[in-house]
């Protein structure tokens, strides 16, 4: 599934029963799962959500982004390529 953001949009994720697989098709989003870290995952970059784990996406531009299913079940929560751990405050 793909979905357009314009900037400041809030999409909330849950990690289903198998995770989720997010991936930037354009601009950047930042994402937050209650882990203690803030992620920036630019474009052509992704970010795997863990089975059960609820997370917040914010567009900080206009942004697309791609979803699916995570590859295996009980995936642990990582950023994956292209990830940028970023300490930001943003306000919701």
């Amino acid at each position: 599934m793909e979905c357009s953001l314009g900037k400041g949009d809030l999409l909330r994720l849950a990690g289903g029963s198998k995770g989720v697989l997010l991936r930037c098709l354009k601009g950047t989003v930042w994402l937050t799962n209650g882990d203690g870290m803030d992620y920036l995952v630019y474009q052509g970059c992704s970010f795997e959500l863990k089975a059960g784990v609820a997370a917040v996406v914010e567009a900080l531009g206009s942004a697309e982004i791609g979803l699916e299913a995570a590859a295996c079940e009980g995936a642990t929560v990582r950023p994956r390529r292209g990830f940028l751990p970023a300490k930001i405050a943003i306000e919701i």
